[in-house]
């Protein structure tokens, strides 16, 4: 071994061929293999449909102008949409648990979550589904606004 003239302290040989690599630059981290873990509950078609309904009707609730009762009317023909293709279980998994999040969401008035979710639900499905997630959309603005302005 090689020693210096400061210390007098042996240098350790540097060998590539016994050195332990724990993580190499090009290798991805761990965590990103492992799945997701979402804290939400599953809901099923009917308690979507009960939950987004009630809030429908929330809305309706106190209307003054008819712009209003124009809006919630073409947000209900729309919910129908949904509404009907949950009956019929017409939907994927994945956005009846999108749906059931949304739901999760306006129940806890986390607004910002639902409409992360939403648009998430427009980017992969609006060519088959965009007729009612229109309509939820709507929804999750009308209840935002109606929230709003029960606390003021």
């Amino acid at each position: 071994m090689a020693t210096t003239d400061i210390d007098s302290k042996p240098i350790p040989p540097v060998d590539f061929r016994n050195a332990i690599i724990t993580q190499h630059w090009n290798d991805p981290p761990q965590t990103i293999f492992h799945k997701l873990i979402d804290h939400h509950e599953k809901l099923s078609s009917d308690e979507i449909v009960q939950k987004l309904g009630n809030i429908l009707e929330a809305c309706k609730q106190g209307l003054k102008n008819t712009s209003d009762k124009k809006i919630i009317s073409d947000t209900e023909k729309r919910v129908k949409t949904l509404f009907e293709r949950l009956t019929n279980n017409n939907l994927s998994e994945s956005i009846l648990y999108q749906l059931g999040k949304i739901c999760i969401y306006l129940d806890e008035k986390d607004f910002t979550n639902a409409f992360i979710t939403h648009s998430n639900l427009m980017k992969r499905n609006f060519d088959s589904e965009g007729k009612w997630l229109v309509g939820v959309r709507r929804l999750i603005d009308l209840y935002q606004k109606k929230i709003s302005d029960s606390n003021q």
